[in-house]
């Protein structure tokens, strides 16, 4: 069975954070999101497509492409360009409830691995982000400039802001259907 927990690390400080944030803010772009269904989701959703911070964003591919070799072995699609990926705000008494991102609506892929950057620039409370792993286990150490990778069909959420503003920066990894 592959192993089904999180890794973590920091991979931006607060200077490259900030450019990261600016970066995505002036090359926005429309796109849709497609929450589950069966979950509650209030946060805010922008979009950006790759190939805008792609160069600054370097280190997280890294980050996930290494994750990936050493503790999940999934197959994955090279990331195009074009891919859009979703700027997550979530405002006081925003959150998203348990739901998880793996899709089985596409005949050829399945999307593999949650990859979240953690892109706050303030402080905030509340907002935690929680796996469901034989019982419910708070990511620890999730703080601005970090990163958090878990299989995509792991069901997790995010609980309601109390105070201040979160951001994240959601890419989702996606292969060749699982088998």
């Amino acid at each position: 069975m592959r192993e089904a927990g999180y890794v973590t690390a920091q991979i931006f400080n607060k200077e490259q954070l900030k450019l990261l944030n600016e970066t995505i803010q002036k090359n926005l772009v429309k796109g849709t999101d497609n929450p589950n269904r069966k979950a509650i989701k209030t946060s805010q959703v922008k979009f950006v497509r790759l190939l805008s911070i792609q160069k600054l964003i370097l280190p997280l591919m890294d980050f996930i492409m290494t994750t990936n070799s050493h503790h999940y072995g999934f197959d994955l699609f090279q990331s195009a360009p074009s891919k859009v990926l979703n700027f997550n705000t979530y405002q006081p008494n925003e959150e998203y409830t348990w739901h998880i991102d793996a899709s089985m609506h596409s005949a050829v892929r399945d999307i593999k691995l949650t990859c979240l950057l953690n892109c706050s620039e303030e402080e905030y409370q509340g907002g935690d982000l929680y796996l469901f792993r034989d019982g419910e286990v708070k990511i620890e150490n999730f703080n601005p400039g970090s990163a958090v990778i878990f299989p995509s069909f792991t069901n997790h959420k995010v609980e309601k802001i109390t105070s201040g503003s979160r951001a994240t920066l959601a890419l989702w990894m996606d292969g060749p259907k699982f088998r």
